[in-house]
């Protein structure tokens, strides 16, 4: 199996005083909303902000008055376009954030206000092969997949999840980021590593690996099947 990866591999790059981050931050926001549950917004808006950036055609006036000082989003701005994607689209950011659905609804709701002609569904109930391929042939097409991490399957408020890995020394290393559930991420790449394919994704404004097997493990035995699943995004760009 080949590696697959976005055409920029750096995603979107926001400048956080002397560091650049990998995609934004919920935790950025002074809303104490967003910072408990606005990890799909964040998705959502860093997803816009990627197709625009890749495709003229899909530029807005909003994304084009972030400033980039040397290819670096502004930090500032970038949360104002944060703040400004979530009231003029958002649809339902509930006490505990977006469920799938509503996320597919917001970006149709956005691609339609900009015509763009891209139209998002939320997937659900895929086998193990059916989501990676689906995973795999929208990175080859240059769209970023948001990938859900749903819930405890039983009990809502159960605390069991999967590891999030980093790269460390050229190899890979579990993070602080244990037991993640109830997440949304963005997918930017699949990596295959010691014969186990990983997917590369964008949290917290951090790059980090999430291996597949454990995801789909925790999907299949202990996550909510129906709030585990990926925007598929459909249309030519």
């Amino acid at each position: 199996m080949n590696d697959v990866f976005l055409t920029n591999k750096d995603y979107v790059k926001i400048k956080n005083l002397n560091l650049v981050s990998y995609g934004g931050n919920q935790n950025w926001s002074q809303s104490r909303k967003m910072q408990r549950v606005g990890c799909g917004v964040i998705a959502m808006a860093d997803l816009s902000i990627y197709l625009a950036e890749q495709n003229p055609n899909m530029m807005t006036d909003a994304i084009r008055k972030i400033n980039k000082p040397k290819g670096l989003y502004n930090k500032h701005d970038y949360l104002e376009y944060v703040k400004f994607f979530y009231m003029h689209y958002v649809i339902m950011l509930m006490h505990n954030g977006i469920i799938g659905t509503a996320m597919k609804h917001t970006m149709n709701r956005y691609f339609m206000l900009n015509d763009i002609g891209l139209k998002a569904r939320w997937k659900v109930l895929q086998s193990d092969e059916s989501m990676m391929k689906d995973i795999r042939h929208l990175i080859r097409k240059n769209k970023p997949v948001i990938l859900a991490i749903g819930q405890n399957r039983f009990n809502p408020f159960g605390k069991k999840g999967i590891s999030l890995y980093i790269e460390k020394d050229g190899s890979l290393k579990e993070s602080i980021r244990e037991n993640v559930h109830s997440h949304y991420v963005v997918v930017t790449g699949v990596r295959e590593i010691k014969g186990q394919e990983y997917l590369v994704v964008s949290s917290w404004g951090k790059k980090y690996y999430i291996n597949y097997k454990e995801y789909r493990n925790y999907v299949n035995n202990v996550g909510d099947k129906f709030t585990s699943g990926i925007l598929y995004i459909e249309g030519l760009i």
